[in-house]
């Protein structure tokens, strides 16, 4: 059975293809909508505050739990790639979505050699950089982020065989279906696409979808025919 959906501002949608048809136009192949709905998602978070409270929307005070569960979260996905003779490897993560340099700081260079982040709003970008400065981050000396890409996910192909681990939170409702689809399709030579773990917590899983108009992006319900399943 088909779900239903809304957005922010109170249309209703009777099924995901409805909803892109209205935002992409008739198959979601009109080239102005697509632009339009990225630019504008951009856009929004271009008048955003660079702090933990701006790039968490207001729920700043969920930082510390979001780090506590992903944590265990990591270093369970990572048990096998640490394990016998790669426990000394040198390790590579891409923080997609990256925002102020939030989850690289408190998370991932301190698992991580280096830490390459990818991030489309400037003025985020170089408060990450900021942050992230070997003066101002605790991680050990052998730990650094590396590269600051400011650049769209959609727009983004990792480099074959660098990344042990591709982190993605919410910035991946974003993306139209096509392009949701696409980056995991440009990614396939990692191992954790096996897996797909790297999405914690951050895929709804009711009977229905959400889009938000302010950042134009979409809560995706977990269903057979969803992307994510195409994935896994």
């Amino acid at each position: 059975m088909e779900a239903s959906g809304t957005d922010s501002e109170g249309r209703e949608f009777k099924n995901a293809a409805d909803m892109w048809r209205e935002e992409l136009g008739e198959g979601g192949d009109d080239g102005v909508k697509k632009t339009q709905w990225y630019s504008h998602g951009v856009g929004y978070w271009q008048g955003v505050e660079a702090s933990v409270d701006g790039v968490l929307g207001g729920y700043g005070h969920v930082n510390d739990a979001d780090i506590k569960c992903s944590e265990p979260f990591l270093k369970a996905l990572m048990a096998e790639r640490l394990s016998g003779a790669d426990k000394d490897r040198h390790l590579v993560a891409l923080d997609c979505g990256s925002g102020i340099g939030r989850v690289t700081k408190n998370l991932l260079i301190r698992h991580f050699n280096e830490v390459d982040l990818l991030e489309p709003v400037s003025h985020f970008l170089e408060a990450a950089r900021e942050s992230l400065a070997p003066e101002n981050h605790t991680a050990a000396d052998n730990h650094r982020a590396s590269n600051f890409y400011c650049i769209p996910l959609q727009e983004f192909t990792p480099e074959v065989g660098r990344y042990d681990v591709i982190w993605i939170q919410w910035c991946i409702g974003h993306l139209a279906d096509d392009d949701f689809i696409s980056f995991f399709k440009r990614a396939k030579d990692l191992c954790w696409t096996k897996r797909i773990g790297v999405l914690p917590g951050r895929i709804c899983t009711s009977r229905s979808s959400l889009i938000s108009a302010g950042c134009i992006s979409i809560n995706r319900r977990t269903k057979e025919d969803s992307p994510m399943n195409y994935l896994l």
